[in-house]
């Protein structure tokens, strides 16, 4: 008797598993709805160099956006790192990979301004699905969005096709069930346009 209830508690947990893998597996690539902000990037050199401060050091993107192994380093020395991406991290999640913020075909540059601007006001990529949630750009007013992208288009184009995500289990069991855009909070400065 003892044996018939292990054999069949196997059973369901085994099929709970499956039902769970074949669920984890079917939303690996949700998608969302979210606004395009109306953000046009400007050639205008001090709206430029805002967005530099911004990227370079106020929000820091740099230290993963940029293959460079001491991107602090570089700036401390007067020099502006890359930010081709392809640097990799290792999280419990998997492996990542950071992306190309160059106007580079294999970055940003076949983007359109507004579609930067919803990854980095919302979380939501071009083809809707979620970004990993690292990000800090939630809560940039349009000026601030507008002076990172200015900046971002203003760069040489770095050709570096970047490796896909590995998630491990775990990671795709995150991206799954708790993977979900990272909107601007309630006190945000989209009202002060």
């Amino acid at each position: 008797m003892f044996k018939k209830i292990l054999k069949r508690t196997a059973v369901v947990l085994l099929l709970l598993l499956a039902g769970v893998a074949v669920v984890t597996m079917a939303r690996q690539h949700l998608t969302y709805e979210a606004p395009y902000p109306n953000i046009t990037a400007s050639k205008n050199p001090a709206v430029i160099e805002r967005g530099k401060h911004i990227v370079l050091v106020s929000n820091n993107c740099v230290q993963c956006h940029s293959p460079a192994p001491d991107p602090a380093g570089l700036l401390k020395q007067g020099q502006t790192p890359s930010l081709a991406g392809g640097k990799k991290v290792e999280t419990p999640f998997g492996t990542i990979f950071t992306t190309n913020l160059t106007p580079a075909k294999s970055g940003i540059g076949s983007m359109t301004d507004g579609e930067i601007a919803r990854v980095l006001r919302y979380g939501v990529k071009p083809n809707g699905e979620a970004v990993l949630p690292f990000m800090q750009g939630q809560n940039m007013s349009d000026q601030d969005l507008t002076a990172v992208i200015s900046y971002l288009r203003s760069l040489k184009p770095v050709e570096n096709k970047v490796l896909e995500h590995e998630f491990t289990i775990l990671g795709k069991f995150a991206r799954a069930f708790m993977l979900k855009p990272s909107p601007p909070e309630p006190t945000n400065t989209l009202a002060k346009k």
